[in-house]
């Protein structure tokens, strides 16, 4: 069953990791599990210039992310193109931290990420598929 809406921004309002799907030079796949925030328009994922995935999105900007709840057997997939920012990246790049770190942490991490040569992608969905199966864990039979 797809998921709503709503239920989509709520998904992707949690903590978990997207699969970026890149593609290689040979044409293979490269995935990576990244940290994200999506916007409500874009997704935002923090990354470096030393990565193979921005080379990548410099000769192919086409990606694929998938994130997942294995336990709630939920998953959204986006198809789309990426576009690498490489200025005024740290306000996207900070809501990504703050949505992963515990609030103590967030200044120290990005104090860390501002020594590297960072850069942020921003996906723009092109094509969505999403399911919920509805297959919640429960009690075990006899319990």
């Amino acid at each position: 069953m797809p998921l709503a809406k709503e239920e989509i921004e709520r998904f992707l309002a949690e903590r978990r990791n997207a699969v970026l799907g890149t593609i290689r030079k040979d044409g293979a796949s490269q995935l990576n599990p990244m940290w994200f925030n999506w916007t409500g328009e874009v997704f935002h994922i923090s990354t470096t210039r030393t990565r193979f995935k921005y080379a990548h999105l410099k000769r192919d900007p086409r990606v694929t992310l998938c994130i997942d709840d294995a336990t709630g057997f939920k998953t959204v997939i986006v198809e789309g193109r990426a576009e690498i920012v490489e200025n005024d990246i740290w306000g996207p790049t900070q809501k990504i931290v703050e949505k992963y770190v515990d609030k103590d942490q967030v200044e120290v991490r990005l104090a860390r990420l501002r020594t590297e040569p960072r850069v942020l992608i921003v996906v723009r969905p092109e094509k969505w598929i999403s399911w919920d199966l509805g297959l919640r864990a429960g009690p075990k039979v006899g319990q």
